[in-house]
């Protein structure tokens, strides 16, 4: 079984690469979490925002590199509001 990013962190405070994503589909908006290595003791976390509508490709609203433990906040403050996680948008291979 593949787990997300937020069962990884949160179970160990580890990360492994994958990507994870939480959506706000009332307000068509999504988060997308990866790992962005900055050197080999440095591993930070890159939040990336999209606006989205179907069938239009995904806007890019933002990013920021954090922390795992800023992450962490970020993903359980998100759902706290009622993000879901999800797949992230499909569109045309951009992503």
């Amino acid at each position: 079984m593949h787990l997300l990013w937020s069962e990884l962190i949160t179970e160990k405070l580890s990360y492994k690469p994958v990507v994870a994503w939480l959506a706000n589909e009332p307000q068509r908006l999504y988060c997308q979490f990866t790992s962005h290595q900055v050197d080999s003791r440095n591993d930070l976390i890159c939040l990336r925002s999209f606006h989205w509508r179907p069938p239009d490709d995904p806007i890019p609203q933002g990013s920021q590199l954090m922390t795992h433990e800023e992450a962490l906040e970020k993903w359980n403050r998100l759902k706290s509001m009622g993000w879901k996680k999800c797949a992230g948008p499909l569109h045309r291979g951009i992503l």
